[in-house]
């Protein structure tokens, strides 16, 4: 696949000095498609049309909730139920049907007769798993991921500025580690791979065991025997070190916040 560079954001990312820049610039994704779905967009029939038809995980329907513009939500979400119930009731014809056939059995009949309603529920169930598995705003998000970390391996192999600017950063967390191997693995020849991979997991380890550190300095906090022994930084460190475990969670606070709130926050000591 045939990758855009998008420098500045990966920079800006990068200078922002969160325990991950990819957890920053998902941010910021899921924050502009958010405004997307909910802006002018909404009265586009086109849009509204695919949006019935595939709409949003519940973490993103959380995310839009919570917008201002409630309108807009009722809107999306009225249509999207509407086309929901009308695949629903397709779904559950036969399903019905087994229903009630099942229900009119004796218990000796029962005992027999339950394969074919049983394999109507897995049916169902897996209609409904695949129905709430799909979403636009998660596709835009994995889309704009995978070009950033192409322009974060492209950087890397290509300016002389952003190679030590990345080695001396936070890292990225355990979360968006595998994108931006894979990237390096899919992108990089044999010799700079090597490099890379080496220098990833040195960077790696070295910020896993900052906020290690980090997490037990802060529960020596708890410990007024120790207080005096405290080596590393226990502010914010729990929320730093879920961060680097799995990533940003989509529930965000305001990008004003980012910095101090929870799962967002900057680094303070290296």
């Amino acid at each position: 696949m045939k990758y855009e560079i998008d420098t500045i954001p990966v920079w800006d990312a990068l200078r922002a000095r969160s325990e991950c820049p990819l957890c920053l610039l998902e941010k910021r994704s899921r924050q502009a498609a958010v405004r997307y779905y909910l802006g002018p967009s909404v009265m586009v029939p086109e849009v509204r049309v695919t949006v019935n038809q595939i709409g949003f995980r519940p973490e993103n329907l959380r995310l839009l909730s919570k917008d201002p513009n409630k309108l807009g939500i009722a809107l999306v979400s009225h249509t999207r139920l509407k086309a929901l119930r009308a695949k629903l009731s397709g779904q559950t014809k036969t399903l019905r049907v087994e229903a009630s056939k099942a229900a009119a059995k004796n218990a000796l009949e029962g005992l027999v007769g339950k394969k074919p309603l049983v394999e109507q529920v897995s049916k169902l169930s897996a209609f409904l798993r695949n129905e709430e598995s799909q979403c636009l705003i998660e596709t835009k998000v994995t889309h704009d991921l995978e070009r950033y970390a192409y322009t974060l391996v492209h950087l890397w192999n290509q300016d002389k500025d952003f190679r030590p600017a990345w080695n001396s950063s936070p890292g990225s967390c355990l979360h968006h580690a595998p994108l931006v191997l894979e990237m390096a693995r899919s992108e990089l020849p044999a010799p700079a791979l090597g490099t890379f991979i080496g220098e990833f997991l040195d960077l790696l380890d070295r910020n896993l065991a900052r906020v290690e550190q980090d997490v037990l300095a802060f529960t020596q906090t708890f410990d007024s025997t120790q207080s005096h022994q405290i080596v590393g930084n226990p502010q914010g460190a729990v929320d730093r070190c879920l961060q680097k475990i799995a990533g940003a969670f989509p529930e965000y606070e305001d990008e004003s916040k980012s910095r101090k709130g929870p799962l967002m926050g900057g680094v303070t000591s290296t």
